[in-house]
C-alpha cells in the first residue's frame, strides 16, 4: 500500500468517511462480508444501514468530485472535505460530534439572546415602583404602619376580591390608599360585573365591619392611627384583629404599628351609578374607560341592577366557599419587602425658587373680583419635572421652607390645536400665560363666592344641603429673582417678568366628577351630588342668567374639620365666551339647559320655578342665526372663538 493511500475511503463500497483512521473495509462492508448475499442476515444489514443513513439526524451524503462522502455534519468532519469548510459557520455550529441539529440551533439562538442589548422590561415593577413600595409612598426612613385589608360586600367578606398587607408611610393620605386598593380589587370585580368600582363606592372600615371615628377618613395614615389608638380607642379599633392577621400583627406591632382594615363596597351605590351611566351612553366615559370594555350590558332599572349585582355576588361568594378561587386574587400583593436588587434610588432634581404671592379678592356683595399683592414671599424647592398633567396644565410639587407643601399649576398649551409635549417648554409668552392663569384664579374665587351665597340661600329656607363642600383656596405665585427650569422661562429682569403660577394646597389624587365641560347630567342620587347640581342651577340664577358653571369635580378632604369635598378647576360658560380657556359661550350654556334635570334639592329650593333655564329672546335669535352657518363639532373646543382681555393688574 502506498503512502498516499486514503485511509478514509472504503475499498469495497468506495465511500469516503472523513476522520476515519483505519484502512480496509468500512463498518458496513465488514458486516456484510460475513454473510452470503442471498442470506436474510445480509438483507437485514443492508436495510438497517440504509435506514440509519437516511434517518440519522444530521447524517447526509455529499457528492464531492467523483467521491461520495458521508459526514455527520460536525465541524471536524466537514473540515476534512476539500472545499467544504466555507459552508460551515463556526459561530453558528459548535465543534461537537453527533449532536442533533435542533439542539445546535437552539444553542445558537440562546447565545444570540444573551448578546442582545437592553430591551423593554416585561414587568411594571421598575426601580421607582419598587422604591415606592419599599418606602410605603413616603420618604426614605419615614415611620411606617402596616395595613392589612380585606374586602366586605354587604355583611360578608369576599376573599376572591383580594386581600393583602403592606407597610405605608405615616404621611400618606388614607384616601390615596383607598384609591390604590380600589383600583386593585376593581380588576377582580369586573370579572363578575359589567362596570368597575370607583373610590366613591368604597369606604374604609375597621375589621369586623366597625366604622371609624367620624371625620377621620381624610387624615394621613399616622393621624388616623394615632386617633384610633389613643384615649381608650385601641380596644375598639386597633386591637380588633382577625385570626388571619394575628401572627402578622404581633410582629408589626413590635416595630411600628398595625391596622386591620376592611374595604366596604357599597353595592347599592355601585348599582345606582351603573344604572345611570348605562342609560346615558354619552356620559359613560369615566366608567367605560376604567373598565376597558367596549360594550356593556344594559341595565333597565335600578332595582334590576341591584338584583343582578346581588345574584352575581352570591355566585362569587359561593365559589369562594367551595374553595374555587379566582387566579391570583387570594393575596393582593403590594410588595413591601426586599428591595436590595431594585437598583439605585431615583434622584429628584429640585430648584430653589422665590415666589411673590398675589391674592384674588372678591367683593362680598357684588362678587366682583380683583387681584392684590400680599407682600408675602414664599421660599422653597420646586420640582423640575411635573407630578402630573391634564389636558392643558402641568402640576408641579413645591416644598416650602416654612409651611405646608403646595402644588403649582401652569398651562403647557393654550388651545387644543397645540401639540406641545416638550417638558418645561413655554410655547407662548409670559403675558399670554398670565391672562389665562389669572382667569383660572378668578373662576375659583368667584365659584367660592357663589357657593357661600348658595349655602346661605338654603339655610334661610331651612333646606338641608351638603354643607361639607368648599372650593379650593388658591392664589397666584409669581417667580422673582431667577426662573426655575419648570417654568420654561429663560430670563427674569426689569423687562422680563417671571412666570406666574396657580398655587393650591396639596391634596389627594382621588377625584370625583359631578359634571364635565359640556356634560351636566347627574350620575348619583345622594345628597352631595344633588347639592352640587342644585348649586350649578343656582349659579345661573344668581349671576342674573349670564354664567353657567361646569366641570365640577372634587377631592374628599376635611372641610371645617369635618369630612367633606374640596372642588377645584371649575370652568365657566358665558354669553360672550370670554371667561377663559374652555368657555364655549352660548353653546356651553345650552348644554347645561339640555342636560340638567332638577333633583330633590333643586325642587325643595324651588329653583325649577324661580330660575328658568332659558336664554332671553335676543340671544335665542342670535343662536339660531349662528347655527345656520356653523358646522363645528359641539364636542370639540372652539378655542379660536375664545376672546380674552389683557392681564388684570395686581
Amino acid at each position: 500500500m502506498s503512502d498516499n493511500h486514503n485511509t478514509s475511503r472504503c475499498d469495497d463500497c468506495d465511500l469516503t468517511f472523513p476522520g476515519r483512521q483505519s484502512e480496509g473495509q468500512c463498518l458496513k462492508c465488514a458486516r456484510l462480508a460475513a454473510h452470503p448475499r442471498d442470506s436474510p442476515e445480509y438483507a437485514d444489514i443492508v436495510a438497517w444501514l440504509n435506514l440509519f443513513v437516511t434517518r440519522r439526524n444530521g447524517m447526509h451524503i455529499t457528492i464531492q468530485g467523483s467521491d461520495r462522502v458521508i459526514t455527520c455534519g460536525s465541524t471536524i468532519c466537514k473540515a476534512t472535505i476539500p472545499g467544504g469548510a466555507p459552508e460551515q459557520q463556526p459561530e453558528r455550529r459548535p465543534a461537537t460530534h453527533n449532536v442533533p441539529a435542533t439542539v445546535l440551533d437552539r444553542s445558537v439562538l440562546t447565545r444570540q439572546r444573551l448578546k442582545l442589548g437592553n430591551h423593554g422590561a416585561t414587568s411594571t415593577l421598575r426601580t421607582q415602583t419598587l422604591l415606592q413600595h419599599e418606602h410605603g409612598g413616603g420618604d426614605p426612613g419615614e415611620d411606617k404602619i402596616m395595613i392589612a385589608w380585606q374586602v366586605r360586600v354587604k355583611k360578608s367578606l369576599v376573599p376572591d376580591l383580594g386581600q393583602g398587607a403592606k407597610n405605608w408611610a405615616a404621611s400618606v393620605l388614607l384616601l390615596d390608599i383607598k384609591g390604590s386598593l380600589t383600583d386593585q380589587i376593581s380588576l377582580q370585580w369586573q370579572r363578575h360585573k359589567s362596570l368597575p368600582l370607583l373610590p366613591e363606592h368604597v369606604s374604609i372600615r375597621w375589621a369586623g365591619n366597625i366604622n371609624p371615628i367620624e371625620n377621620t377618613s381624610n387624615l394621613t395614615v399616622g393621624e388616623f392611627y394615632a386617633i384610633h389608638s389613643s384615649n381608650g380607642n385601641a380596644a375598639i379599633y386597633v386591637d380588633t384583629v382577625p385570626s388571619v392577621w394575628k401572627q402578622l400583627a404581633a410582629a408589626a406591632k413590635r416595630k411600628n404599628g398595625f391596622m386591620a382594615l376592611e374595604l366596604y363596597v357599597d353595592l347599592e351605590s355601585w348599582a345606582e351609578t351603573a344604572t345611570i351611566f348605562d342609560s346615558d351612553e354619552g356620559s359613560s366615559s369615566r366608567l367605560s374607560s376604567s373598565s376597558g370594555s367596549k360594550t356593556q350590558k344594559r341595565l333597565r332599572t335600578e332595582s334590576d341592577a341591584s338584583s343582578s349585582a346581588s345574584k352575581r355576588l352570591k355566585t362569587l361568594q359561593s365559589s369562594s366557599n367551595q374553595g374555587t378561587h379566582l387566579t391570583g386574587s387570594r393575596l393582593g400583593s403590594q410588595f413591601g419587602g426586599i428591595s436590595a436588587l431594585s437598583g439605585p434610588a431615583q434622584v429628584h432634581n429640585r430648584t430653589r425658587v422665590v415666589l411673590k404671592r398675589i391674592n384674588c379678592i372678591v367683593d362680598p356683595v357684588t362678587g366682583i373680583p380683583e387681584f392684590e399683592t400680599s407682600g408675602h414671599i414664599i421660599n422653597g424647592k420646586l420640582g423640575d419635572l411635573s407630578l402630573s398633567h391634564g389636558a392643558m396644565k402641568n402640576v408641579y410639587d413645591l416644598r416650602c421652607d416654612n409651611g405646608p407643601s403646595l402644588v403649582l399649576k401652569r398651562f403647557y398649551r393654550l388651545n387644543e390645536d397645540s401639540e406641545n409635549t416638550t417638558p418645561n417648554c413655554l410655547p407662548f409668552t409670559v403675558d399670554e400665560h398670565l391672562v389665562q392663569i389669572q382667569a383660572e384664579a378668578l373662576r375659583l374665587a368667584l365659584a367660592g363666592w357663589f357657593l357661600k351665597a348658595f349655602i346661605k340661600h338654603a339655610n334661610d329656607g331651612n333646606i338641608v344641603v351638603d354643607s361639607g363642600l368648599a372650593f379650593a383656596e388658591a392664589f397666584l405665585a409669581e417667580e422673582i429673582n431667577s426662573p426655575s427650569p419648570a417654568s420654561g422661562v429663560i430670563e427674569i429682569g426689569p423687562s422680563f417678568s417671571g412666570l406666574t403660577w396657580l398655587a393650591e394646597q396639596k391634596r389627594s389624587t382621588v377625584v370625583e366628577h359631578f359634571t364635565y365641560t359640556l356634560s351636566h347630567k347627574s350620575h348619583k342620587k345622594d345628597l352631595r351630588s344633588a347639592t352640587v347640581h342644585a348649586f350649578a342651577h343656582f349659579v345661573w340664577g344668581h349671576s342674573n342668567q349670564t354664567l353657567v358653571i361646569a366641570d365640577l369635580q372634587g377631592t374628599p378632604a376635611l372641610v371645617n374639620n369635618k369630612d367633606g369635598m374640596v372642588l377645584f378647576d371649575p370652568m365657566t360658560h358665558t354669553k360672550d365666551g370670554a371667561s377663559g380657556i374652555g368657555d364655549f359661550g352660548i353653546e356651553g350654556i345650552q348644554s347645561f339647559f339640555r342636560d340638567h334635570i332638577c333633583g330633590d334639592v333643586c325642587l325643595r329650593l324651588h329653583l325649577d320655578k324661580t330660575v328658568p333655564l332659558m336664554l332671553d329672546a335676543n340671544h335665542e335669535d342670535q343662536e339660531q342665526e349662528s347655527d345656520k352657518g356653523s358646522n363645528s363639532d359641539p364636542q370639540s373646543p372652539r378655542n379660536d372663538d375664545i376672546e380674552t382681555t389683557g392681564p388684570a393688574s395686581p
